[in-house]
């Protein structure tokens, strides 16, 4: 019985020593990233400023020794590089965001921009992506939800008594509230007809919250605004992708209990994930300003409600 016991505790012991073998390399992989394209050792001679040159560029006028004869095929190239479709940048981009978020951000913000795509630019896109798959796989389940929460939010407006029995403060209260549905109303109409606002607008608050949170983090402390608003437009970009699979995983059937179309639980795990690779602190630390920084969006939102509301009640008594 011991031997059986001990030769358990040895093959666990290297199958455990195995598994971390493997993954020390699955992170180096991650860490590593992409490669440059060698550099040409031709001859060429540039189509535009005729400088004869050695390598992928011309470093007179900087155009590229892959220009050739204008053809069909290379004018429509050029239109999809123009989308980031005609070369590698824009799949690489996503790709990355995919299996290293957090390295390819930190990647891009140390000066390794030349492979990936720009982020706003890159958000646009993904947001008309995932505007069409939204039409094709669930046609009219987003706009019923946007409708019914509208529904629910009217319900909230009450009728003015008008007269000597009337209190003027409650009036103005109460006008103030209707004048602050309205409001809000409109707002979420225009965000729903501009997803990519919304988004910028949310992740600059969370780039606000994260240079606060992780201003001590190992690997990027005291990111600046910039930085960390670029890399919150990143994790938009990747969040639109994991809410695009998830509309079509789930056929319609959606969870909207926060600004994406996934469960909290999955937004936690992949914020998570990419602030653990771009921040570089241990996993609990991680999680704890994760949780920290989703806490202070939510009481921040709450702040900004409660702020428009009573600016809409003085209004309403002043004009």
């Amino acid at each position: 019985m011991q031997k059986i016991f001990k030769r358990a505790a040895l093959a666990a012991s290297s199958a455990w020593r195995r598994a971390c073998v493997i993954f020390s390399r699955f992170v180096a992989w991650q860490r590593k990233g992409g490669g440059i394209a060698p550099l040409s050792a031709e001859n060429h001679e540039c189509l535009n400023c005729h400088t004869v040159y050695a390598g992928n560029f011309c470093p007179r006028c900087g155009q590229s020794a892959a220009v050739a004869r204008f053809t069909f095929r290379h004018a429509l190239s050029k239109t999809l590089e123009v989308w980031g479709l005609g070369n590698r940048s824009l799949p690489r981009t996503l790709w990355h965001l995919i299996y290293r978020p957090g390295y390819m951000i930190g990647d891009y913000l140390e000066g390794r921009q030349a492979p990936y795509f720009p982020p706003v630019k890159m958000l646009f896109l993904v947001t008309t992506v995932y505007i069409l798959v939204q039409h094709f796989i669930a046609p009219g389940v987003m706009e019923q939800i946007y409708t019914d929460a509208i529904g629910q939010l009217n319900e909230q407006k009450v009728e003015i008594d008008d007269g000597d029995g009337a209190y003027t403060g409650k009036q103005y209260v109460l006008q103030g509230m209707n004048v602050f549905i309205d409001a809000f109303n409109e707002a979420t109409a225009f965000f729903r007809r501009n997803q990519a606002v919304e988004l910028i607008l949310c992740h600059s608050l969370f780039a606000l919250l994260a240079m606060r949170v992780f201003r001590r983090s190992p690997l990027r402390p005291k990111m600046n605004l910039a930085e960390c608003f670029f890399s919150q437009v990143f994790i938009a970009s990747q969040l639109l992708m994991v809410s695009a699979v998830c509309i079509v995983a789930t056929g319609g059937s959606m969870w909207m209990d926060n600004m994406y179309t996934m469960p909290t639980w999955l937004l936690l795990l992949v914020l998570l994930y990419d602030y653990k690779q771009l921040y570089g602190f241990g996993l609990l630390r991680t999680a704890w300003c994760t949780v920290k920084i989703l806490i202070g969006w939510s009481v921040v939102i709450s702040i900004l409600l409660i702020v428009w509301m009573a600016a809409s009640m003085v209004w309403m008594a002043i004009r």
